[in-house]
């Protein structure tokens, strides 16, 4: 019967001899058929007594932990209940900790981020060599990240703030650098974690239109036409505020009050937000034209300004003559900006147009002093006569301290000299509170790293002897939180006893001068 069938399968019929031969072949291949379904059972019967071995040994092992937590359980129960309250203390603690680290790195992840730009410009300062100018681009540069890093992530900065909050806001470090700078400060920065940005002069001085500007664009201050990288800080359109620094700068505490203004958007006619607004407007360090409002609210100011603010800057009143306080320059160490191309544009279209007539400075007006060709003047011009509704001047006693003095020389019916600024009252930048200072300017008080001599009878009580000890406080909180690996060879933490007032210096400088200076190594 199965030879038969195996014949029909095939197609062949029985036919004497022929036939007993196929199916000697036939029942040869059924054998190995045969065997090769028994092999393919056996296989099948194995990895299936596998598999069970495997559920039995998972079972017995969560049998015995079931077994073990309820035994662990009579226990704790038999001595008072201490041992599971004890776990399940652990067990709040553990999950407590686990959400707060989640809403930690949520919070992260949704804090928007301001961009922080330096310019750098050249390689040689005092004609250092490269390697001394890539030093001094390394003690600024590192230490202005710290204590940007301090503000944005810790709560309290200043060491004698009374503030406890930090910001809301996280940061991301940039340098813009000239194609000549290259050599001393790309591989300092990015060590420093800086995102590095190589630029060109923004715009041909060959195409710039009036001859006289053409020909002294850059011998009008110690950068010349280069100065204009820092508007490239218009172009980090990935960020929705973008602040300007000079590496001789410091920040103290968070200036999310200014932040806060350039960001937030109302919307017309929501009574809500506007009043909001006016809110946060009125906490600003707004520079007031009028002493007496200096101190009080910024509604006036509020209510005759566009709601919109584009860039906020400070003014350098030291470069001007009395009378000229309108047309002071924008000081070029601190600018807050919300980038925008378009503005961008603008600005080069200016420089081009070349409307700088000697001696008047832009429009005729604005940037007759010495480095008012660059940034100062362009600035001042934009903001006070080409777009006055976009910049607010912020008091400089407060961002971009100088540590200025208020008053020009001589005297006037009053006894004293006038105001810088042209009002009839003004405050002395020299006595204001460490604890009302966002952020720093080390310019009429010396680099923190020249290590300045101080008078036996003058005490750390100056201002500037305080704004140094604040560099230098940040400078040993930055040695302190370098980690391990090559950090840890070159971190850098002094004795005090037996360096130059170590009560200002914190032990970073053996002796008065920049000889004195234990220079930052990365």
């Amino acid at each position: 019967m199965v030879v038969q069938r195996a014949l029909r399968s095939s197609g062949s019929t029985y036919s004497g001899g022929n036939v007993i031969g196929r199916s000697s072949n036939n029942n040869h291949n059924n054998r190995i058929s045969l065997s090769l379904k028994c092999i393919l059972v056996i296989a099948f019967s194995i990895s299936l007594l596998g598999i069970i071995f495997q559920f039995i040994v998972v079972q017995r092992i969560v049998g015995n932990n079931s077994s073990n937590t309820k035994n662990n359980d009579v226990s704790s129960f038999m001595r008072g209940g201490a041992t599971r309250q004890h776990h399940d203390s652990n067990n709040n603690f553990s999950l407590q900790k686990t959400k707060t680290q989640r809403q930690e790195q949520q919070q992260q992840q949704e804090r928007p981020i301001i961009a922080y730009a330096v310019t750098i410009t050249g390689c040689s300062e005092r004609h250092s060599s490269t390697k001394d100018a890539a030093s001094l681009i390394t003690q600024g540069a590192a230490i202005l990240k710290h204590s940007i890093h301090l503000a944005h992530h810790h709560s309290n900065n200043n060491a004698t703030s009374s503030s406890n909050g930090r910001s809301k806001y996280d940061y991301q470090m940039y340098a813009i650098i000239h194609p000549t700078a290259t050599t001393c400060s790309v591989t300092p920065l990015k060590k420093l974690g800086y995102q590095i940005l190589i630029r060109n002069t923004p715009f041909d001085k060959s195409d710039i239109q009036a001859k006289f500007l053409r020909e002294n664009i850059d011998g009008a201050s110690c950068c010349g036409a280069k100065e204009f990288l820092k508007l490239y800080a218009y172009t980090l359109v990935q960020h929705r505020v973008v602040v300007i620094l000079d590496l001789d700068s410091l920040v103290l505490k968070p200036m999310d009050d200014l932040l806060d203004v350039m960001i937030m958007t109302i919307e017309k006619e929501d009574e809500k937000s506007d009043d909001e607004y006016k809110s946060l407007v009125n906490r600003l360090p707004i520079h007031h034209h009028d002493m007496n409002d200096n101190n009080g609210s910024s509604s006036s100011w509020y209510n005759n300004n566009n709601k919109r603010i584009d860039a906020f800057y400070t003014k350098d009143y030291n470069m001007i003559n009395p009378g000229k306080e309108k047309y002071a320059g924008v000081q070029g160490g601190f600018l807050m900006v919300r980038p925008d191309e378009d503005v961008f544009a603008e600005y080069i279209n200016l420089v081009l147009q070349g409307n700088y007539i000697e001696g008047k400075g832009w429009g005729g007006k604005y940037g007759y002093f010495y480095g008012g060709a660059q940034v100062q003047g362009i600035c001042s011009y934009y903001f006070g006569e080409i777009h006055p509704e976009k910049g607010v001047e912020l008091n400089r006693c407060r961002v971009n301290q100088m540590v200025d003095a208020p008053r020009f020389d001589g005297e006037d019916d009053d006894g004293e000299g006038k105001c810088r600024d042209g009002r009839e009252q003004c405050e002395d930048c020299r006595e204001t509170d460490l604890n009302d200072i966002f952020s720093v300017h080390f310019t009429i008080c010396g680099k923190p790293w020249h290590c300045a001599q101080v008078s036996p009878h003058q005490t750390e009580e100056s201002l500037c002897s305080k704004l140094h000890s604040e560099w230098f406080r940040i400078r040993r909180s930055y040695e302190e939180s370098r980690g391990g690996g090559d950090e840890e060879g070159t971190r850098l933490l002094p004795k005090l006893e037996g360096s130059y007032r170590p009560e200002i210096y914190r032990g970073y400088c053996e002796r008065a001068g920049e000889k004195g200076y234990l220079p930052l190594k990365i």
